[in-house]
């Protein structure tokens, strides 16, 4: 369903995030941070305006004053959390965690790492299962190496992908035939009768990772019609400890079952 493209690609069947990373630089292949590395912007996509980053900050984009390790959930603390969601004219995919400073499975001082995806509102509209299965396989907050100069690493071409549609009817009888997707649909289908929040979880017993929840979450978004009323209140969410305005769709692994499966 998605395949990297190279740019100057077929731009009909291409969509395209600019990435902005927020946290420390880090050196060597353990991705050790020095004790005197500051937080900063360390990548930014070329033609993304740095006027935007305060909207992008990881506080802001999970609806939080303060963003502390206890908003992951626990069997979620190494990859991070995952949200999607839809910013304006554009959709927002973040993962974002804390990490040590001595590298993956020290035991250093944590610090914030997150790296932010912005596409297209219209691409997730049309494409939300190649959207979330692209951020599944590719999207990782780790820290930017401080070899790599500053000029490329806040000058970079967005990233790019040739994507297609699942199959429609394929997808319909996964939809019609799964519990998981009857719950999703009745909340989102609610949701535009009530015209307020709602939010739907899952838990391990529902999913057994991660990666099974985003791509069950895509297909029902897939089947969803492009004149649903709420699509920028949709937000598809994985280990995070608290739910997103509008209509939710999350995944917290450390559950061992939420409300989905009866």
């Amino acid at each position: 369903m998605v395949t990297g493209v190279p740019p100057g690609g077929d731009e009909a069947a291409v969509i395209s995030f600019h990435r902005l990373h927020y946290g420390k630089l880090a050196q060597g292949e353990e991705r050790r941070v020095p004790p005197s590395a500051g937080y900063a912007v360390t990548r930014r996509s070329r033609g993304l305006d740095p006027a935007h980053d305060s909207f992008l900050s990881p506080p802001r984009l999970l609806g939080l004053r303060r963003f502390e390790p206890d908003a992951v959930d626990i069997d979620a603390r190494g990859a991070g959390c995952f949200i999607a969601r839809p910013l304006g004219e554009s959709v927002v995919c973040m993962r974002a965690r804390f990490r040590p400073e001595d590298g993956e499975g020290g035991f250093g001082r944590l610090h914030q790492q997150a790296a932010i995806w912005i596409g297209g509102f219209e691409d997730w509209r049309r494409h939300p299962a190649a959207c979330l299965s692209i951020a599944a396989g590719e999207l990782r907050a780790l820290p930017d190496l401080m070899d790599e100069s500053e000029a490329s690493r806040l000058n970079e071409a967005p990233l790019r992908w040739r994507v297609s549609a699942p199959d429609s009817q394929s997808a319909l009888r996964i939809v019609e035939r799964a519990a998981w997707a009857h719950a999703m649909l009745e909340t989102l289908l609610d949701g535009v009768e009530t015209g307020e929040d709602a939010l739907l979880d899952f838990g391990a017993h529902d999913f057994s990772n991660e990666g099974d929840f985003l791509a069950a979450a895509g297909l029902v978004l897939q089947v969803l019609p492009q004149a649903y009323p709420r699509w920028r209140d949709i937000s598809v969410v994985s280990g995070l400890s608290h739910a997103l305005p509008g209509l939710c769709l999350r995944y917290v692994p450390s559950w061992a079952r939420a409300c989905a499966a009866a």
